[in-house]
């Protein structure tokens, strides 16, 4: 199956987060899965920058709208999806002041995650691709770019 993107997907529920992980590898992508926001924080750290990050906003540990403020911090250009059931107007403020107006809520059908997944990760990839070499980190994903 030819590799579309590599995706890191944050949700504090186990269940929802083992079937939308399978969900997407089953479509190509390969998936780093995070429970809280100090774990995503840190896959982030260790394996960034990923085509994509998908990001639950209510987490233990940091909360989401945190997690997208140290994600953009470490990586401005990272391209980030909230996937949340609760957005409030705070949230809203909050993640306007970042940039990110990207917002699929839950409840939400596979296949429009996957339509928002798709259309991310086209015009992502050769951004990340391109950071990555000019970093000399090889990407996530474990290819790198020559010079």
């Amino acid at each position: 199956m030819e590799r579309r993107g590599t995706l890191l997907l944050v949700d504090d529920e186990d269940r929802l987060r083992s079937l939308i992980a399978r969900f997407l590898r089953a479509e190509g992508y390969v998936i780093v899965e995070a429970g809280d926001g100090g774990a995503a924080v840190e896959r982030h750290a260790d394996s960034g920058p990923f085509d994509l990050a998908l990001v639950d906003l209510n987490l233990p540990i940091l909360g989401g709208v945190e997690v997208c403020r140290r994600i953009r911090a470490a990586r401005p250009d990272q391209a980030i999806l909230i996937c949340t059931a609760a957005l409030d107007v705070e949230h809203q403020r909050s993640l306007a002041e970042l940039g990110l107006a990207d917002v699929l809520t839950k409840p939400y059908m596979p296949e429009s995650l996957l339509n928002r997944v798709r259309t991310r990760v086209g015009s992502a990839t050769t951004t990340i691709a391109t950071a990555s070499a000019a970093a000399g980190k090889p990407r996530s994903d474990g290819n790198t770019r020559a010079a």
